[in-house]
């Protein structure tokens, strides 16, 4: 069976992006929700805690674009273990700016060196750019880490482009990835996978809106065959073997909650280490 949303939850209005004009649209959304998650955590007791977190924003040169990334620390001389944050939006929206409380809280609380970047978004940079800046983050976390206090050899990933990321690290025998925590996960944008869930929460009323059984996704994909690529649908993949232990947060109510609980059984069903917990009445993000 599936819950209500608690009593409390903040449901928000279904976020539409324009896809005609994205640069304008993620202007104005950007703005809208700083503000909005601004008046939210201004009356929780952590706020001025979370403002005392020191960042140091610098660049990742790549040959054709340099991803701008922004370090969190957190006190005391380290070395610390190190997060590697990628934030949500569906490919396509939000941004350091708008995700910036939720690094500086795990930098705060989890006391962990934070390094997050502004990856390219879609529908202007279409699969797999954005992944490969993610990708290219991990690499240079890894490299880069003991500049700022953290221990290389403690790398994590987190949040839904992580998934994707683990399987490439471990593909190209890249940096070895202490744990992934997969946040409210999208792990299949393959048509026919319209869950229960999704049939129960996707409509809109809960916040996110998503319809499986249509192809949504030519914004973020240049062809309707990239839904089958593991690196955009990790629940496809046929080989989910020797992958960091992971970790699943999932919102009751959330579209997106039955496909993070089938990876999550595949992950387990490899060989591979899973924790899971479920918050019961919240919705998705």
């Amino acid at each position: 069976e599936y819950g209500e949303a608690a009593p409390d939850a903040i449901v928000e209005e279904p976020q539409n992006m324009d896809l005609e004009h994205p640069t304008e649209a993620r202007i104005c959304m950007n703005f809208e929700t700083i503000a909005a998650l601004t008046n939210q955590w201004k009356s929780c007791f952590c706020f001025r805690k979370i403002m005392t977190v020191k960042t140091v924003n610098t660049f990742i040169q790549k040959e054709d674009y340099d991803i701008p990334v922004r370090v969190y620390l957190p006190e005391g001389e380290g070395p610390h273990k190190v997060l590697v944050f990628y934030h949500g939006g569906g490919w396509s929206m939000n941004s350091l700016d708008v995700y910036d409380f939720v690094p500086r809280y795990f930098a705060k609380y989890g006391n962990v060196l934070v390094v997050t970047p502004e990856y390219r978004l879609a529908p202007e940079h279409k699969f797999p750019k954005g992944l490969e800046d993610c990708y290219d983050t991990l690499v240079w976390a890894c490299e880069h880490a003991r500049e700022y206090g953290g221990s290389p050899g403690s790398i994590s990933a987190g949040v839904n482009f992580a998934a994707a990321v683990s399987l490439m690290a471990r593909d190209r025998k890249g940096p070895r990835i202490h744990k992934q925590f997969l946040i409210f996960p999208a792990v299949v944008l393959g048509i026919g996978y319209r869950t229960k869930s999704e049939q129960r929460y996707g409509n809109g009323d809960y916040f996110l809106k998503i319809n499986s059984e249509e192809y949504g996704y030519s914004y973020y994909l240049e062809n309707p065959e990239d839904t089958q690529n593991p690196y955009v649908s990790p629940l496809l993949s046929e080989d989910l073997s020797n992958l960091p232990p992971a970790f699943f947060t999932s919102a009751e109510c959330d579209p997106l909650l039955d496909q993070a609980l089938m990876y999550a059984a595949k992950l387990q069903d490899q060989g591979n280490q899973v924790e899971y917990k479920i918050y019961k009445g919240m919705v998705h993000a």
